[in-house]
């Protein structure tokens, strides 16, 4: 397919990092500006696995971090709250194991920010330092979290009470990641 005069080719621009854009209404709200740059880095430096495996150095000086402790900090944050999933791996060509660094399903992030406490039954930031999201990412995790559940997402919006909509999300998602 040829492209119209003055435009780029597709692949220019390929790959890309894919983020569901449904997540600005709590990635924002749940992670600090240095983990979401983190998250942001990693993601884009993912292979179509979902996989990469940077070293601390380049991690730091890609970022611009004055520390190793700081991309520490960042990474176990990730890890915590279920962005990343952190593996020890060997490479070959490279005698020492080094981190692998996984993008897990978007249930199982979900599911690990309902068990920390992060993220309400409404998917909304448990944070109250910060303000809440806006009109338009509550509604693009509406949206999202319809699509995410498919069938589910009546079940889910008839339940009455947060506590109800937490604990529905919980079983589902526990649910779904134990199937994968």
């Amino acid at each position: 397919m040829e492209n119209a005069p003055g435009s780029e080719p597709e692949h220019v621009c390929a790959p890309t990092a894919l983020i569901p854009a449904w997540w600005s209404g709590f990635l924002f709200h749940a992670l600090n500006p240095r983990q979401v740059s983190m998250y942001l880095y990693l993601t884009m430096l993912s292979d179509a696995r979902g996989e990469c495996s940077p070293t601390t150095d380049q991690i730091r000086e890609d970022l611009g971090l004055y520390s190793a402790s700081m991309v520490f900090e960042a990474l176990a944050a990730l890890d915590d709250l279920g962005f990343i999933k952190r593996v020890r791996a060997a490479f070959p060509g490279i005698r020492a194991r080094r981190n692998l660094y996984r993008r897990p399903s978007c249930e199982s992030t979900l599911l690990r920010l309902l068990e920390r406490g992060r993220i309400d039954g409404y998917l909304h930031s448990t944070n109250t330092a910060r303000a809440p999201a806006s009109a338009e990412s509550q509604a693009l995790v509406s949206e999202g979290l319809a699509a995410l559940l498919g069938d589910d997402f009546e079940i889910y919006h008839n339940a009455v009470s947060e506590t109800e909509k937490r604990q529905l999300l919980l079983e589902l998602f526990a649910r779904r990641a134990e199937s994968t």
